[in-house]
């Protein structure tokens, strides 16, 4: 019997070490696929010191009607930050085998800007920084930053559809910015749209695509193609569920590896005021890889409540 427990620990250490970090770390880093409000980024979306139309008969019946400008000013810089606690029946560890559950938090700062281009072309520029702490000596600590720039576009004849493209640089780091476990240059691109939109609820899907152009590990240089569903029912003016969906599969470029990855959220949202919002979720994720051994196939639970500010300038 000793014997056989030490042939399986070269085995066991073997596997471990096929695990990376992209596999153990994906369920708990927010979503890389950008979020606009087609709204936003109208031409005429925004104004300052309308006009009104001349006095007509009718305007005891219809009002007085603004006449609608265009928005001459610098746009503003949005500052996006939230931080939750949460617990997970699997945290990211050394061993991809061993489910770990842990309390961890996670916290999140963006600074994002959308100047117009011309043509209805917005530039989309950003940085965001993630920070995750998780509780135990057996899971690893680790950040995420991402910076961006690129163009979006929101088009009135497909009925608000809206198209994206950036070059991003993303950066993973594990208890250390000085040490980096994974770090790539990549081309994301996109479209998204609400299917459905009333006073109550509303559904949106997207489907996107992200091109390594260069990884530190070869190894880990991969292309992602997604598609998401989310749909969400305003329950009061200020609370709000969100059930979301979205499949992904992650086509490595060495070794044949593909993963399939599903993951199915339910959000509670109170919004108490335009600048604040305090939420509750669950989020479920399942990974399978076509790797031997199931080393780079994992299930993870989460669950959580947390705050976040938004604010413009």
């Amino acid at each position: 019997m000793k014997s056989f427990h030490l042939i399986l620990i070269p085995i066991f250490v073997a596997a471990s070490a096929q695990g990376d970090v992209l596999s153990s770390l994906s369920p708990f880093m927010g979503s890389s696929r950008p979020d606009y409000d087609p709204a936003s980024i109208k031409p005429d979306s925004a104004m300052e010191n309308p006009s009104y139309a001349p006095f007509s008969p009718a305007d005891s019946d219809l009002g007085v009607q603004q006449v609608l400008g265009s928005y001459n000013g610098l746009p503003p810089v949005k500052v996006v930050f939230d931080t939750s606690i949460s617990y997970t029946d699997n945290a990211p560890g050394a061993f991809p085998f061993v489910n770990d559950a842990s309390w961890y938090s996670a916290s999140r700062l963006g600074v994002s800007w959308m100047p117009r281009i011309a043509y209805g072309w917005f530039a989309d520029i950003g940085i965001q920084q993630e920070l995750y702490r998780f509780e135990g000596n057996n899971v690893a600590d680790f950040e995420n930053f991402r910076p961006y720039i690129g163009v979006v576009k929101s088009i009135p004849e497909l009925d608000d559809l809206v198209f994206y493209t950036r070059y991003e640089y993303q950066r993973i780091t594990e208890g250390s910015f000085s040490d980096s476990n994974y770090n790539a240059q990549k081309i994301r691109t996109g479209l998204k749209k609400d299917l459905l939109l009333t006073s109550r609820y509303q559904l949106s899907a997207g489907v996107d695509a992200s091109f390594d152009l260069a990884a530190n590990n070869d190894l880990l240089d991969h292309n992602e193609y997604s598609v998401d569903v989310s749909y969400t029912y305003w329950l009061a003016d200020r609370l709000s569920s969100t059930l979301s969906w979205t499949g992904t599969m992650w086509d490595f470029s060495n070794g044949g590896r593909e993963d399939l990855v599903h993951t199915v959220g339910l959000e509670l949202t109170w919004t108490p005021c335009k600048n604040a919002r305090v939420f509750t979720n669950v989020f479920y994720t399942n990974c399978n890889s076509n790797v031997a051994g199931g080393v780079n196939d994992f299930e993870a639970w989460q669950s959580g409540i947390g705050f976040g500010f938004n604010y413009s300038f």
